[in-house]
């Protein structure tokens, strides 16, 4: 849906309303989904979906409706929902009305959208998918993964003049190649399918998948290790789910209760979010039509800010932020064989998975390694090694880096674009048997 398009609906809304105040919303897009398995294409999804929300206020009640029925019918409908639930519901002491029009002149300049990645078509997926697959099966492995790409928009109006549109698209491949006895693993996003070779991603996750053959037993303990991309991203996002609220940690629920302003980690690391980032671009806006501002989480190892809603900052006198739209670590300029010709003696962790809190309010949290470890050796990886729990305390673990590699783009729920870092003393609680 085309800018004029989303507009024109959400006009017709606001006019069908007679309430105080009036937000709506409209967003969805396109997703197209190519699965594979044992060297096969095995499934193509495609979904096509858009959702309305209006919220109508009177006073300080308010209610909402939702539908995804475009039609007139359907939009005088939702609306006269929205009305009826805000006039039964009683007021609310945190509510907040419509961001105002002179908003939009704050919104970074976002460029996100790729026509070529809307082109990237099944077909197209199929031809590149089966000659990655073809080099896997000719090693009598197996090769397994998804690549998607989608088109998204959303659009922000308000009974305040408000008007927002944003688009995007969006391409991710991650591949698996399972050994007998191992497996590699590898991702490559971009917002542009184009800058997406998928034989380079397989290739990547073979070789990691034939190295991981015959995995040697290791003991527990203290190591220093190297965390790729996707594994340092699991990681902080447990942090920022655990910590970076404002209202709760002001309210002494979370880790980072007076730490605002205070040094928690290494002078190395600089953690924040910047929706214009070419690199892992995100929404120039928020859900309610508050611009999505570039701002550091962390500098130099001082939390410098934390997520205010419009509410809370108002409250307790602070600018609101939102929710970060991206997620941002900046690196060095290492390669991962650079820092591991500079390692003595460490481990090489491909990623993580299941990652849980132990106790969120340290924040202490257990995880598994997966897809690939490898022991370190007189700065040379020697040999694979069974996978190992981990029990961390996050907070420290930033503030053990030692080096920064190169940054590249990850994240399953958030765009985040991470390095490579080494850190000492990971602790490592138990071995498997796999």
């Amino acid at each position: 849906m085309n800018e004029s398009e989303a507009k024109l609906i959400l006009d017709k809304v606001l006019g069908s309303a007679d309430a105080d105040a009036v937000v709506v919303g409209l967003g969805g897009g396109t997703e197209a989904s190519t699965r594979f398995a044992d060297n096969l294409i095995t499934q193509n999804v495609y979904q096509n979906n858009v959702s309305l929300r209006v919220s109508c206020a009177y006073g300080e009640s308010h209610g909402s409706a939702v539908t995804n029925d475009l039609g007139d019918e359907s939009l005088k409908n939702v609306v006269q929902r929205a009305q009826e639930i805000a006039k039964v519901s009683p007021p609310d002491p945190e509510y907040m009305p419509p961001v105002e029009a002179a908003e939009t002149a704050k919104y970074p300049e976002v460029k996100s959208y790729c026509e070529s990645t809307l082109g990237y078509d099944p077909m197209s997926k199929a031809k590149d998918i089966a000659a990655a697959a073809k080099t896997v099966a000719a090693k009598n492995l197996r090769l397994s993964g998804a690549y998607g790409t989608d088109y998204g928009f959303s659009a922000v109006a308000n009974s305040d003049g408000l008007r927002a549109y944003h688009r995007s698209t969006g391409a991710e491949i991650h591949a698996t190649v399972l050994s007998p006895t191992g497996s590699g693993w590898a991702e490559k996003m971009s917002n542009d399918s184009a800058d997406i070779e998928v034989e380079k991603v397989v290739g990547e996750a073979l070789r990691i998948g034939e190295n991981s053959q015959d995995p040697q037993d290791s003991e527990a303990g203290k190591y220093t290790v190297i965390l790729r991309p996707a594994a340092l991203a699991e990681m902080l996002m447990f942090m920022f789910w655990g910590g970076f609220d404002a209202k709760a940690t002001d309210e002494g629920r979370t880790f980072l209760r007076g730490k605002l302003g205070t040094k928690v980690c290494g002078d190395n690391v600089t953690l924040r979010s910047d929706p214009s980032e070419k690199r892992c671009p995100g929404n120039p806006f928020q859900g309610d039509g508050m611009v999505s501002p570039a701002l550091n989480w962390l500098k130099d190892g001082v939390v410098e800010n934390l997520a205010y809603s419009r509410y809370w900052a108002k409250k307790q006198g602070k600018k609101p932020t939102g929710m970060p739209s991206n997620i941002i670590m900046d690196g060095g300029g290492k390669s991962v064989d650079e820092l591991v010709a500079g390692t003595d003696r460490g481990i090489l962790v491909t990623r993580f998975w299941y990652i849980r809190f132990v106790d969120p309010m340290v924040p202490l949290v257990t995880g598994m390694t997966r897809d690939g470890l490898f022991m370190i050796e007189g700065g040379k990886v020697t040999k694979p090694i069974r996978h190992m729990r981990f029990n961390e305390k996050l907070l420290d673990v930033l503030g053990r880096i030692t080096e920064l590699g190169e940054p590249e783009r990850t994240g399953e729920y958030i765009s985040m674009l991470v390095p490579t870092v080494k850190i000492r003393d990971f602790n490592f609680t138990s071995t498997t048997k796999f």
